[in-house]
């Protein structure tokens, strides 16, 4: 994965937060590649119901 140019910050839920952690490690990923994944998913599943 290329590195990012932009950084973004946002606040989470504590509940959301350990979710995103637990699934995270089920997926041996970091969090950060999770939610890169989610979005560009959803992304993805937007442009195509176009």
């Amino acid at each position: 994965m290329a590195k990012s140019d932009a950084q973004i910050s946002l606040r989470l839920s504590k509940k959301l937060k350990e979710e995103l952690t637990a699934q995270a490690k089920r997926e041996r990923r970091s969090v950060t590649a999770l939610i890169l994944r989610v979005m560009e998913e959803y992304l993805k599943n937007r442009e195509s119901e176009k």
